[in-house]
């Protein structure tokens, strides 16, 4: 099947699920690794302490990703946090502890362009991987969900769980 169709029949099946044209979402988040465990709680390395709503794959060490966002639940805004360690996504809520967060944005990764050197956002936003993040994003698959940090310097896969890779926008597309 030649490129051109390919693309447009994923295009296709991406608007059909919302995705292509998604904005941003400004979150919050922290980073931050994970000190002791057991079952579905973690303690991270700087101290605070969340209760996660299922069983975790991750082990002591892994890199831990809890965004925080604003939803609306009948007709209020609430404030949820998600905790990302691995490719799992859970549910979190913060047993105890201080934490220090960072402001980024949720986004889709909809198309990886030439090897993994380019990645087209769900809103049209074009990123250019640095050489060294090249080696990751030419196996991840779009269309995945990311968090991209407020600087737009790094992204971070939330699906595969993996580290953050620098990047740096070239252009939002109209």
């Amino acid at each position: 099947m030649p490129r051109a169709a390919i693309t447009a029949l994923v295009l296709l099946v991406l608007c059909a699920q919302g995705i292509v044209g998604q904005t941003a979402q400004r979150v919050d988040f922290l980073r931050d690794s994970i000190a002791a465990k057991d079952d579905r709680y973690i303690r991270l390395l700087t101290g605070s302490t969340w209760t996660l709503s299922g069983p975790s794959t991750a082990r002591v060490t892994d890199e831990v990703l809890i965004v925080f966002r604003d939803v609306k639940v009948r007709g209020r805004t609430r404030s949820m946090a998600t905790a990302y360690v691995n490719g799992e996504a859970f549910d979190a809520e913060e047993v105890s502890g201080r934490y220090a967060a960072s402001s980024g944005f949720l986004v889709v990764v909809v198309e990886a362009r030439r090897n993994g050197e380019v990645l087209r956002l769900a809103d049209g936003t074009l990123l250019a991987v640095s050489e060294s993040g090249q080696a990751l994003t030419r196996t991840w698959a779009p269309s995945y969900r990311a968090l991209l940090t407020a600087n737009r310097e790094y992204l971070h896969n939330l699906d595969e769980g993996r580290q953050a890779i620098k990047v740096s926008p070239l252009r939002k597309a109209p």
